[in-house]
């Protein structure tokens, strides 16, 4: 079969999808397939592009999960069901941690710990923009299939060598076991499960509800109680003296932030760093002296 027949063919209504399929089978860029409509596709191809098409539309399956990967910054990550896919408020995110890392961690190597890493995107993404400013680094998760595609990205795109640890953890709870180096403070970020069952079933699309982990997005009633879990966990551990200065990162709603400042306000202090739309914050979090 020609490219132009498959390309042209009405019943394929939704082209932009084919030319991403087609795009990935053939191993081709999109201009690489707008100047060869003459190519001859042969038909294990033609079948695998339609399998992959057919899965998109009428499955509702994610097309990160059916080609098992998603350029983020520019940077292929392997995803999969076990996976959330990247969001583009991740970006905002990694640009606020690296804004911070570039103005304060000069001199210094911190501790790097990412908690319910999922395919690690934000913390590979980090040490990829900022190689020497950690190195001691933690990936943690409940979910052992998330860390393991966690650490194949880690392998495949971070060549300078870490002392590195993928922990299956409660949270931040690897801790109490772990010999950290007091000296140095430590750089976190979390973006846990904080979207209420109601607000999640009301407002996702369909294919996300279907097929990505639910776990990954809900949290029960005010969707904070994952973030109040790890605050007092880390207030135990710097109440045991296994650490002495974390900034954090987090991802939450507007409304969120005001909750946590009015039952941590004699513990934290919070600042809101990035806006994504009009409801969702990236907030920096201190202990209070």
């Amino acid at each position: 079969m020609l490219l132009q027949d498959l390309l042209q063919n009405s019943e394929y209504k939704q082209k932009f999808v084919l030319e991403k399929f087609i795009q990935e089978v053939l191993q081709i860029s999109r201009e690489e397939m707008r100047t060869q409509m003459e190519k001859e596709v042969s038909w294990p191809e033609v079948d695998q592009i339609l399998t992959y098409y057919r899965s998109y539309v009428e499955d509702k399956k994610p097309m990160e999960y059916i080609l098992g990967h998603v350029d983020f910054f520019w940077v292929p990550f392997i995803v999969n069901e076990n996976t959330l896919i990247p969001r583009p408020e991740t970006e905002y995110m990694i640009t606020a941690v690296t804004e911070y890392t570039k103005e304060n961690l000069k001199n210094q190597k911190w501790i790097l710990m990412d908690i319910g890493t999922w395919c690690g995107v934000l913390w590979i993404s980090v040490l990829l923009q900022n190689p020497d400013s950690y190195d001691q680094i933690f990936f943690s998760d409940l979910s052992t299939g998330a860390l393991f595609v966690a650490q194949k990205n880690y392998e495949n795109l971070i060549e300078k060598k870490y002392d590195s640890e993928f922990l299956q953890s409660d949270l931040v709870s690897f801790i109490s076991d772990k010999t950290l180096d007091t000296i140095k403070p430590i750089t976190l970020v979390a973006n846990l499960p904080y979207i209420p069952d109601e607000t999640f079933d009301e407002n996702s699309p369909d294919n996300v509800q279907k097929r990505e982990p639910r776990m990954a997005f809900v949290w029960w009633d005010d969707g904070l109680d994952l973030y109040r879990k790890m605050f007092n966990q880390l207030f135990d551990f710097k109440f045991q003296q296994k650490i002495w200065f974390v900034m954090m990162f987090l991802e939450m709603m507007t409304w969120q932030v005001e909750i946590l400042e009015k039952e941590f306000w004699d513990k934290l202090a919070f600042e809101e760093v990035k806006t994504f739309h009009f409801n969702i914050r990236i907030v920096k979090a201190s202990f209070k002296d």
